[in-house]
């Protein structure tokens, strides 16, 4: 299996724009306190996180590729789940139903994080240090905010066993443990 360190050179090679592989690291850290929530396998739940948009630069001209071509590079890095799991994240192009958990929580973990990263923005110093959870969960019910962010993605958090609101909290703090990374 891959190691961090290697997939993180995977990605500053593969992926070209920075606010992109901030959102991969963003994903990977939501992944990996998942991981640890549920009692599964911290080093491949964060790897799944950091990969799953590797393909994106090649891709993001032919939707239906995305996520395919991922798991096509990852072949051998990666155990099957892992790469069924990113296959999965985007199964609207794909028709690759997310079956297990790490699936499912890879697509609420995309999703959230962007919404999290959104409100961070939209803060009087624009730090993750002043968003709150509440805040997060006002802008899932804003349709009006960050529209481009599938709210029903990350209501998957219910397909986990998880509330949104602890989805929410077990977020914001898997992104605030490494907004330094993120420039937040």
């Amino acid at each position: 299996m891959i190691k961090e360190a290697e997939a993180r050179e995977m990605v500053k090679k593969n992926v070209t724009t920075e606010n992109l592989r901030k959102h991969m690291y963003a994903v990977s850290s939501i992944m990996e306190k998942l991981a640890e929530e549920f009692g599964e396998d911290l080093e491949r739940w964060k790897l799944v996180g950091l990969l799953h948009d590797v393909d994106y630069d090649e891709t993001k001209d032919e939707p239906e590729k995305h996520a395919i071509r991922s798991a096509e590079m990852l072949e051998g890095e990666l155990p099957e789940d892992c790469l069924r799991a990113i296959k999965a994240h985007n199964s609207l192009h794909t028709d690759i139903e997310p079956e297990s958990k790490m699936a499912k929580s890879l697509i609420a973990a995309d999703a959230v994080s962007g919404l999290i990263v959104a409100t961070a923005l939209v803060m009087p110093s624009s730090k993750l240090e002043e968003v709150r959870v509440e805040s997060v969960l006002k802008k899932i019910d804003d349709s009006s905010f960050a529209k481009s962010i599938d709210r029903d993605r990350i209501r998957y958090c219910e397909k986990i066993g998880m509330e949104t609101e602890e989805f929410v909290e077990l977020s914001l703090g898997a992104v605030q443990d490494i907004s330094e990374r993120l420039g937040l």
